[in-house]
């Protein structure tokens, strides 16, 4: 027997490091060289799944690409309220609080005072509720960061920098009554919204037109349009991706059955639908959509294919042969829901 805990077997302590708390963890392997050695091994330059846990408890449950375990983060600040992400940030939503904060960086740093509150949703949207955020940097890296707001349904974008004391409404000129926002994105430098005709539409806050269409779906495609039921905006290493997103309603839920992809160019107006991604991996959901580029050091995530969450399914679609692999551990169709509060997330890497 072991006279001490420097002392206890690597087997032991991998397995004790397997039940702590995220911050634990951290804190676990800087104890000592040993320690160290034997915590169960994790990386943070992939995506982790954020889910609620089954209890709706102040501790969410973060799932690694890299080992496909399960560690749970002291996050009080999310229960109860409905949240999304972009850039590795957390955005929640409640009784018209939104705050942001960096859940892996609070994991890591065991730092508490990092809640960055932000104009209240009741001066905002009215009878819209917000859909999707998106970030123009991570406010860790950049303190010039800017956020983008697309609203349901009908809803406007509306946008907000450090700063400004309110949210800013943007409408385009003219608007389809039967339009909506569906996905907005920071491309290039600039803010780049879709919207449910399939038009791509850039977005100058304090320009004097500050919505523009610069992109319409060509009539080849208007059936990925017609019978899709989301649309995803997404950069790949420099090119403007849009993946459609393709569902079978079955009572009582709604079925992923595919994807289509196509990348367009904004000075041209040109669309190719792709067959294939590449060494590509998009992941997609109430994140803001964002790219991977797969190689031998991204163990765990697979190449060419999409991986995605929704209100009711979570899983990864196979570009080479439409196969989807539906995540049996974050089974939505149980009735109530895993989720209570908030739908599954991506969580991009972000420190």
């Amino acid at each position: 027997m072991a006279e001490n805990w420097a002392d206890l077997l690597p087997e032991l302590l991998e397995l004790c490091s397997r039940r702590l708390l995220l911050e634990d963890w951290f804190a676990f392997r800087s104890v000592c060289s040993a320690w160290r050695a034997a915590a169960c091994e994790e990386r943070f330059d992939v995506p982790w799944l954020m889910l609620e846990d089954e209890k709706s408890t102040e501790c969410p449950e973060f799932r690694s690409l890299f080992s496909l375990r399960v560690h749970k983060v002291a996050l009080p600040e999310v229960k109860g309220k409905m949240c999304f992400s972009s850039r590795g940030w957390i955005f929640t939503v409640h009784d018209s609080e939104i705050r942001m904060l960096n859940p892996l960086s609070r994991a890591a740093n065991r730092y508490r005072d990092d809640i960055i509150k932000l104009p209240g949703e009741y001066k905002l949207t009215g009878r819209f509720e917000m859909n999707k955020f998106a970030l123009s940097a991570s406010p860790s890296s950049s303190p010039n960061y800017e956020i983008m707001v697309a609203c349901w349904p009908y809803g406007p974008l509306v946008f907000w920098k450090p700063g400004n004391e309110e949210w800013k409404l943007l409408t385009p000129s003219g608007p389809d009554p039967n339009d909506y926002f569906a996905d907005v994105i920071h491309y290039q430098g600039q803010f780049v919204a879709v919207n449910s005709s399939g038009s791509i539409l850039r977005c100058d806050p304090d320009g004097p037109d500050p919505i523009q269409v610069v992109v319409e779906m060509p009539p080849a495609f208007q059936d990925s349009k017609k019978f899709s039921v989301q649309v995803f905006l997404v950069e790949v290493a420099g090119h403007l991706w849009l993946v459609y997103r393709f569902a079978q309603p079955e009572e009582p839920w709604i079925t992923t059955r595919g994807f289509q992809v196509f990348s367009t160019n904004l000075d041209t107006g040109k669309w190719t639908k792709l067959e294939s991604m590449g060494n590509v991996t998009v992941f997609v959901g109430f994140n803001s959509s964002f790219s991977v580029h797969v190689d031998e050091n991204r163990h765990g995530i697979k190449p060419n294919c999409i991986y995605f969450t929704g209100f009711q399914d979570v899983g990864t679609y196979y570009m080479e042969d439409g196969r989807i692999e539906f995540d049996k551990k974050a089974d939505l169709t149980v009735d109530p829901p895993r989720w209570i509060d908030s739908p599954p997330l991506w969580i991009e890497p972000s420190f």
